[in-house]
């Protein structure tokens, strides 16, 4: 962690242990395609689409569960595809 960040989350009151989530973002997608990552609502296909993340959103990371990240983003919190986070 940079000392930066660590400033900034004393700032805020928080302690380096109280944020698990690792910052990441959408990445790797199809532009010639669908170009965006669907946020869902369980991990899997099956899920409900809560919305849609283009190419740079960013994300912070929760926990995995096979193939699928828990994330939340500033649209709310899903599942994603873990192939399309970087």
């Amino acid at each position: 962690m940079s000392r930066l960040f660590a400033a900034a989350l004393i700032a805020v009151g928080l302690s380096a242990s109280a944020t698990p989530a690792a910052a990441e973002y959408v990445c790797g997608l199809n532009p010639y395609g669908d170009n965006f990552l669907s946020l869902r609502s369980g991990p899997g296909t099956g899920y409900p689409e809560i919305t849609r993340l283009g190419p740079g959103a960013g994300l912070a990371v929760v926990r995995g569960s096979g193939g699928w990240l828990y994330v939340r983003t500033r649209y709310g919190a899903g599942w994603v595809a873990a192939r399309y986070v970087c």
